[in-house]
């Protein structure tokens, strides 16, 4: 079913919802001055909840149009938001960093757009089958980490050229869309930097390399570094915050079990993105995670993990409601 179908299957739901002759029983108990508002948030006894009235009630400011410079980090849906924007003609910058999953990842890629100089893992770089590997950033093709070079030179050079890229786009962008993945990562015990997943059996030493899943504390002192740096080297920059529908593919955590750990990763970066929203003025928040979790049937493919192509389509015509102007 086209977007345009379920956007119209959802208005007649809503048409349907809101004219039922019926008075909440609650509402005789809101005082007068407040009964207004108390109808305008109650929550309607429908599912799933029509798509037109979470874009409805939740207010924005547009800002972007086609000619705004828009950059995207994160998960693999930040992949799928970046393909649609360049297929709609919008403005969207080279994606330099692949998928990203991690409010610490995130972080990291501030750091050295920003401050290269103060860049310095104890672990630069692997090496896999005599090649040398960034081990903070996924290949392109999903592969692996991403392949710097055949020799050391070639390595740091390509790294040098990466960080350039990276904090030009950084600074040439209008608008970054943040997706946040997840919060469960591997890092170095030593130092902190987390990779972009485990490392490889040949690398992996347990006296080095740790688990760890971040706390709702440290995604927002992640997530506020990242926005503090990126705004006073960037001033104009806005910036979208979203929270990845997708699943984990494993969790580490073997006392909660993958779908508990999902929830409770989704559930510290909701909170978190939607508390900065509130604290910074050029924050915003996209709800795509509400809006694709509200249908897990209708939104996700069979695997259960991956969103359906009419689902992409129905979140971006819901971004386009919210954050585009309608002269774009």
């Amino acid at each position: 079913m086209k977007a345009t179908q379920l956007l119209q299957k959802v208005v007649n739901r809503v048409s349907q919802a809101t004219t039922r002759k019926r008075v909440s029983p609650v509402l005789t108990r809101i005082p007068e001055p407040m009964r207004d508002l108390a109808i305008k948030g109650e929550y309607l006894r429908v599912f799933p909840y029509p798509t037109e009235r979470v874009i409805g009630d939740y207010q924005t400011e547009p800002f972007i149009t086609r000619s705004t410079k828009i950059v995207t980090l994160g998960s693999c849906f930040a992949q799928e938001l970046s393909k649609w924007l360049v297929t709609h003609n919008f403005n969207c910058l080279k994606d330099e960093w692949g998928v990203i999953y991690s409010p610490k990842s995130l972080a990291q890629i501030v750091q050295y757009s920003f401050d290269s100089a103060n860049w310095g893992p104890s672990e630069p770089m692997w090496m896999l089958d005599s090649k040398y590997y960034f081990p903070y950033l996924k290949s392109a093709d999903h592969s692996g980490p991403r392949l710097l070079g055949a020799s050391e030179d070639e390595a740091r050079s390509s790294l040098r050229e990466h960080f350039k890229r990276s904090q030009s786009a950084m600074k040439e962008a209008d608008v970054a869309v943040w997706t946040l993945g997840l919060t469960e990562l591997w890092r170095n015990k030593r130092d902190g930097y987390a990779y972009y997943a485990i490392p490889y059996p040949q690398i992996f030493n347990a006296d080095v390399h740790e688990f760890h899943s971040l706390n709702y504390e440290e995604v927002i002192e992640c997530l506020e570094f990242s926005i503090q740096t990126c705004k006073s080297n960037n001033p104009k920059l806005k910036i979208i915050l979203s929270v990845s529908p997708i699943p984990l593919s494993m969790s580490f955590r073997s006392h909660l079990g993958p779908y508990v750990a999902t929830q409770y990763s989704k559930s510290i970066l909701h909170a978190a993105a939607l508390r900065l929203t509130e604290k910074y003025d050029h924050v915003s928040y996209m709800p795509s995670y509400e809006l694709v979790r509200n249908d897990p049937r209708a939104n996700y493919t069979s695997d259960g993990r991956h969103v359906t192509r009419s689902c992409v389509d129905l979140v971006m015509d819901s971004f386009k409601k919210l954050y585009v102007l309608e002269s774009a």
